[in-house]
């Protein structure tokens, strides 16, 4: 049986990976695939204990909200579109996660399953051409974004300072997806996302090294016809934690395409095949309400080096609460 310091510390560690279930679903920024749209944003994939699930089984309910802005240059596919300027992008996203840890008779492995709602408010202004004509053009969307789902995350516990994650996900196409709009609520895809984390814990120093890595498969886009290529996610976090709750760490990013596009609007493009970087730090903070916890996380993300997609900038905030 636990003692009450072991339970208050597998709470902690609880809502940390529950951050990362949360933080996840809510990532999409331009990123080299069909209107620079893609699942993943530099350094919103990892989290605290990207690795493992703690044993203690029930619900948690959770917010975050990210913000993310930053320009794009160049022939850029959208849609019925065709950018040959550029766009500057400003995009919210707040999703709503309910997570599950499900029991297990196992002391080395255990399940956790999340759906998320998120909340997206979306801003572009570009110069677009329609035909033969051209001009500048702004466009707005708020809504619910494409709902996400985590069927399975099983963590392997290595021993008690090594811990290892696979997990799979994916995305429906529930959002409002118009290809004659360039702010839209949806890729109008199906994606798919597998995941490998591993986290490794120095408790004499207090403190925790975490990674990540994810590859995003799109389906084609029906409306469109456009077929995004393939992407790596690769992500990486150090953190000190000290006494009183608070922690405070680095993040590194490295999000890779590792095939062109394909499809009308991307041969006309030549494939649209890019990358991204990102750096930046991340903060930490848990404590007791009562009989509940609170965990919280905040970060800044700067991108720097990107190749076809936006460079720009990750303002993101987490809250999980036990009930």
């Amino acid at each position: 049986m636990q003692t009450p310091k072991q339970r208050k510390l597998s709470r902690r560690i609880a809502l940390a990976v529950l951050a990362l279930i949360i933080l996840f679903p809510s990532a999409n920024s331009a990123l080299a695939v069909e209107g620079g749209i893609g699942r993943p944003i530099s350094g919103a994939s990892i989290n605290p204990y990207a690795g493992l699930i703690p044993p203690a089984p029930g619900f948690t309910l959770a917010i975050a909200e990210q913000y993310y802005t930053g320009p794009i240059s160049g022939a850029i596919p959208i849609g019925n579109f065709n950018l040959n300027l550029g766009l500057d992008m400003k995009a919210s996203f707040t999703p709503v996660s309910v997570v599950y840890i499900w029991p297990t008779p196992w002391k080395e492995v255990n399940f956790a399953s999340v759906v998320a709602f998120p909340i997206s408010y979306v801003e572009v202004k570009a110069r677009v051409t329609l035909g033969p004509l051209g001009r500048e053009v702004k466009d707005n969307n708020f809504g619910l974004f494409d709902l996400f789902f985590t069927p399975i995350i099983a963590s392997y516990h290595i021993s008690k300072t090594d811990h290892i994650a696979l997990g799979f996900s994916f995305w429906a196409p529930t959002g409002d997806y118009d290809p004659n709009r360039l702010a839209v609520l949806s890729t109008n895809t199906w994606t798919f996302v597998p995941t490998l984390t591993y986290t490794k814990i120095f408790p004499a120093a207090n403190i925790e090294l975490s990674g990540y890595w994810g590859l995003t498969f799109d389906t084609e886009n029906p409306a469109t016809h456009y077929q995004n290529g393939v992407l790596s996610d690769l992500e990486a976090t150090a953190i000190k934690r000290f006494k009183f709750g608070g922690g405070l760490g680095v993040i590194g990013s490295w999000i890779q395409q590792l095939n062109d596009d394909t499809g009308p609007t991307a041969d006309r493009v030549h494939g649209f095949s890019g990358r991204a970087f990102g750096v930046g730090p991340i903060l930490t903070y848990s404590t007791e309400l009562g009989k509940h916890h609170l965990d919280f996380n905040a970060r800044w993300v700067h991108e720097f080096d990107n190749r076809k997609r936006p460079e720009g900038d990750l303002l993101a905030f987490n809250a999980s609460f036990t009930f």
